[in-house]
């Protein structure tokens, strides 16, 4: 039953997603999302102190503007990279997702909801296109974006990165929208984030998504 239920609201998120495309439609409730991000980075210094862990931020040399859409690119590290970011950014964001089904009517979930998400199946090619053109929309509007380009945690010590998928570049292409790149890395409960500054994607080198990932790894490393 159980199942059927999270297939059913999956498949009615999908059918949003079209719609919003199709219709070029007008994201609501952006305005809450707004207002609610300062409480719940409040939440999550307290779930991290209660966990014991600590968290530093090495250097933000962002440059955030008013009213102005944002890609921040992470480094995908494990469990805890979206939250040690979230603490460590003034500034809301819609953040994407894969394993809807894995995470559904948990709290993590609820969470996510909250702050804003865009869930995507990654198993999916047409839901794959269509989180693409949310994400297009969503920036065309104003949203800002926080993209693991990874796709994947990386959980080796001798890799800095992995490769990056190329959509976040093509969006940021599209849309004309700087890049905030942001490192974060862990040694067991201590995080380090390190954001970098804005990319004006259109003067990087030929090979775009080559310099974002060298970019990320020497933020890292």
């Amino acid at each position: 039953m159980k199942q059927t239920t999270i297939a059913l609201n999956i498949s009615k998120y999908k059918k949003w997603k079209q719609s919003m495309i199709d219709c070029q439609k007008k994201f609501k409730y952006v305005k809450f999302h707004k207002k609610i991000h300062p409480f719940l980075r409040k939440i999550l210094f307290v779930k991290r102190t209660l966990l014991g862990q600590n968290l530093t931020i090495l250097n933000d040399k962002s440059i955030i503007t008013e009213n102005k859409p944002i890609i921040f690119a992470v480094t995908h590290i494990g469990k805890y990279d979206f939250e040690m970011v979230m603490e460590s950014l003034n500034s809301y964001f819609y953040a994407l997702s894969g394993d809807w089904e894995l995470m559904y009517n948990t709290i993590d979930d609820y969470f996510n909801r909250i702050n804003g998400v865009f869930y995507v199946d990654t198993e999916d090619k047409q839901d794959r296109h269509n989180s693409y053109e949310l994400n297009v929309l969503a920036l065309k509007q104003g949203i800002r974006l926080l993209w693991f380009p990874e796709g994947i945690w990386n959980l080796s010590d001798h890799l800095p990165m992995q490769n990056l998928y190329p959509g976040i570049m093509k969006a940021a292409l599209e849309t004309n929208t700087e890049i905030v790149p942001i490192a974060v890395d862990q040694r067991e409960n201590d995080f380090y984030v390190n954001i970098g500054e804005n990319i004006n994607v259109d003067v990087l080198e030929s090979d775009k998504v080559t310099a974002l990932r060298d970019i990320l790894a020497s933020l890292k490393w």
